[in-house]
């Protein structure tokens, strides 16, 4: 029977390429080793590329945090720089903040009646092979105003 003639659910699984030359269409089927090699070594590149930076953005967002509930909390009593610098330094304690030098990442600067500009400037490298390194920027500038 003509292969115009058949249904395409009747049709045979081979591919004639030639004379004598025939495809299984069954036998080309899914990934090959070396494939899932490859889609594995991607997967776990990318898991420790996720395990390098998570705990480096969890204290950048702990240090924003720390910097901005001073305009949400009402029992913090913050009327000078030092009690700003002092308020940030224990925040960063509690939240063991350590690979983070308050002296190098946050600049504390008056501006006008009762409010504060903290800058938050800092990198953070984090080894990933033998001489390539994941390097982290951060640069946020935040407008505190104490609550009182």
């Amino acid at each position: 029977m003509p292969a115009w003639l058949t249904w395409p659910w009747q049709a045979d699984n081979n591919i004639n390429i030639g004379r004598n030359e025939v495809i299984m269409r069954h036998s080309q089927k899914g990934m090959s080793f070396f494939g899932w090699l490859a889609v594995i070594a991607l997967i776990v590149f990318g898991l420790v590329i996720a395990a390098k930076l998570i705990p480096i953005y969890m204290d950048h967002f702990a240090l924003r945090k720390i910097v901005t509930s001073v305009n949400d909390d009402p029992s913090l009593s913050i009327n000078s720089l030092r009690d700003m610098h002092s308020h940030i330094s224990r925040g960063m304690q509690i939240n063991s903040i350590r690979d983070i030098r308050m002296d190098d990442a946050v600049n504390v600067t008056a501006s006008g009646t009762d409010a504060y500009t903290v800058v938050i400037k800092y990198e953070v490298r984090s080894p990933l092979l033998k001489t390539v390194d994941l390097l982290v920027h951060f640069d946020e500038t935040h407008i505190v105003r104490p609550l009182k």
